[in-house]
């Protein structure tokens, strides 16, 4: 537990710390087969526009929860990344889920492998002051990172600038070195790019944006998450992925979107409006059919 408290000190003075090999070397290797077997399913699926931050980052994966049910075991199998996160970012009014459990939920999940540098940015979008934040960064390491590769830059301490990220202040900026089977977390108000991949090879990572449960996920997760995933989540992992905090289609099937578990429905055609993946059609056949 003294570790664990470090780390956190290490987020809320520094803005970030890191995890030394959280993932064993198979853990990783098959965790890294996936991410690229996944891009060349979906690399010519994605739509032409870009957000300015992507255009350079031809291998991407999006919406890994939906894709291979070993990215959700990797995005749950750390007692001590859950811990960090529920401090950073469990809200205690929240009362319908018991306090010893997260309530905060799953934003983004995709992976990566650098190309061209990032520039400085902040992932909270909105600078502000303060001891709470609003969403934290999970990185998990599949390939080493070095800054000859691509390798994340932070700027220690930005996450309490309240300002905005400047590209003046990148020679501040401090490489974070890491082997494959390390995590990486952030405070997502903290100052960070990438460098350039001059190397040969990739750098793959896997990255999840954690948020605060009243803000907006980036895709519509809770409707488009295959069926014979959910039955295989616990209640706790069905509220991180946002089940339990979907709005209501109107006032009259409620008013109050913070749900219990008591509220989760065996069917993920009960819990949530709209049309799912169908039961018997795979993501793959999903994909097939968009081509």
């Amino acid at each position: 537990m003294d570790d664990l408290q470090d780390k956190i000190e290490q987020i809320r003075f520094h803005g970030y710390c890191k995890l030394s090999q959280v993932f064993s070397h198979s853990q990783t290797q098959r965790l890294l087969e996936l991410c690229i077997e996944w891009h060349h399913k979906t690399k010519d699926l994605l739509p032409p526009e870009a957000h300015y931050l992507n255009r350079n980052q031809p291998y991407s994966v999006y919406n890994l929860q939906s894709k291979d049910f070993l990215f959700l075991d990797a995005l749950f199998a750390s007692p001590e990344v859950k811990l960090i996160l529920k401090h950073f970012l469990n809200d205690k009014w929240y009362k319908q889920i018991s306090p010893d459990q997260p309530n905060y939920i799953l934003r983004s999940y995709s992976a990566r492998s650098s190309a061209a540098a990032l520039p400085l940015h902040l992932d909270s979008f909105v600078p502000y002051l303060g001891e709470h934040t609003i969403g934290m960064q999970f990185v998990i390491v599949l390939e080493d990172q070095s800054p000859a590769n691509g390798c994340t830059l932070v700027v220690p301490g930005s996450h309490q600038w309240g300002q905005y990220a400047t590209q003046d202040r990148l020679k501040e900026a401090v490489p974070i070195e890491s082997k494959a089977g390390d995590v990486v977390l952030w405070d997502t108000r903290l100052w960070h790019a990438t460098t350039t991949n001059t190397t040969s090879g990739s750098r793959w990572a896997m990255f999840a944006t954690f948020i605060r449960w009243w803000i907006k996920q980036l895709f519509n997760i809770t409707q488009n998450f295959p069926q014979e995933f959910y039955r295989r989540l616990t209640p706790e992992q069905k509220a991180v992925l946002g089940f339990c905090s979907i709005p209501y289609d109107n006032e009259f099937e409620g008013i109050d979107f913070k749900k219990g578990y008591e509220r989760l429905s065996a069917s993920i055609n009960e819990s949530v409006p709209g049309s799912p993946i169908p039961e018997d059609q795979s993501l793959e056949q999903q994909l097939e059919l968009s081509k």
